[in-house]
């Protein structure tokens, strides 16, 4: 059976946690958004992630206290970890894109209808992104300009259009969604490898693995800086401390979804998942990384200090190599598993 094709307009969902002192700007920021009614509808889904503050209420009061122009509802997710939000959002949501907001983002006025026009001109893009400027608390430290990636407040390609064939996603950050796509994969029975961050624990990637799991389904990820929106960076998070946890978060999931990117990279061959050894092989180049960031690191008199670029890239690319060593001995099952899941798609096609 089909599913029932979504009504026409965008979903701007918020998944959230713990954001009462932030998340007023970003619905602020929403109702803002100068869209033609008589073109598409607007609806605003929040997601509270198990917050332990007052979030859903400051939330509601919001609301309330702006008129908000568009409809909204408030749901609460009792399972801690950003998928599990995403998973409710895209449930409940009406519309044909959902456009991801996170509770520290300010759109720009003509985010959401520049997204339509995008969205509406190739019904093949699965995902679209575009671009975060940083809008930090304090003044940041010194070695900010060269990590503003890490805060999704940089550009994410080299060039605009489809990105598709590298780097094959978006981040999840004003990321719009095509809800045919969502639904595809999740018919195909996709299940994330991953939960998002979650508490105290800083490794996150399952925006880059759904947008790998929409190209492995014929998707297309795309990217525009007419897109444009705030990223609020709380002073917290402005530490090297932060760098140094989001590096580590990151080298784990990079290593974790390595299997989507072999598959996109083979063109769906199905000898990558039978190759001998293969997170060794992947263990490998991460080590070749590791040495090669070592040579950068003393030529340049770096010393693990903070700022070191050099520095900190050679302990991602160590954490990395010791992950996909670890996934070796413990005999991980990705490859089969996302083989099987290229499978249940191509069942779909057919």
């Amino acid at each position: 059976m089909n599913p029932v094709r979504p009504e026409r307009g965008i979903t701007a969902l918020i998944c959230t946690y713990n954001s009462a002192t932030r998340i007023p700007e970003t619905l602020q920021a929403l109702a803002r958004q100068q869209v033609n009614a008589a073109e598409f509808a607007v609806e605003v889904i929040l997601v509270d992630n198990a917050s332990t503050d007052a979030t859903s209420q400051v939330a509601a009061d919001t609301f309330e206290k702006l008129q908000f122009p568009f409809p909204y509802q408030i749901l609460y997710e009792g399972k801690s970890g950003k998928s599990n939000a995403l998973e409710l959002g895209f449930a409940t949501a009406r519309y044909e894109y959902v456009c991801i907001v996170d509770d520290d983002n300010w759109l720009q006025p003509d985010y959401l209808a520049l997204a339509w026009e995008v969205m509406e001109k190739d019904p093949k893009i699965g995902a679209l992104g575009g671009i975060g400027r940083p809008q930090c608390e304090i003044t940041p430290p010194f070695w900010f300009k060269d990590f503003t990636a890490i805060y999704a407040a940089d550009t994410q390609a080299p060039h605009q259009g489809d990105i598709t064939a590298g780097p094959s996603y978006v981040y999840g950050a004003g990321c719009v969604v095509r809800k045919e796509a969502w639904e595809k994969i999740y018919r195909a029975g996709f299940t994330s490898m991953l939960t998002g961050r979650h508490g105290d624990k800083l490794t996150s990637g399952e925006d880059n693995e759904m947008c790998y799991a929409f190209v492995l389904a014929g998707y297309k990820i795309w990217y525009d800086e007419r897109l444009r929106f705030q990223h609020f960076i709380p002073a917290k998070r402005l530490t090297w401390n932060y760098v140094e946890r989001i590096f580590e978060g990151n080298a784990e999931s990079e290593a974790a979804l390595r299997p989507y990117i072999d598959y996109i990279a083979a063109l769906h061959r199905p000898t990558v998942a039978h190759k001998p050894l293969v997170w060794l092989r992947n263990a490998k180049y991460s080590l070749q990384y590791t040495v090669s960031c070592l040579g950068k690191t003393l030529k340049s008199g770096e010393r693990f200090r903070e700022g070191d670029i050099s520095s900190i890239r050679a302990r991602y690319y160590w954490q990395q190599f010791k992950v996909l060593v670890k996934k070796e001995l413990s005999q991980d099952k990705s490859y089969e598993q996302v083989q099987a899941f290229i499978g249940r798609l191509q069942a779909l096609r057919n």
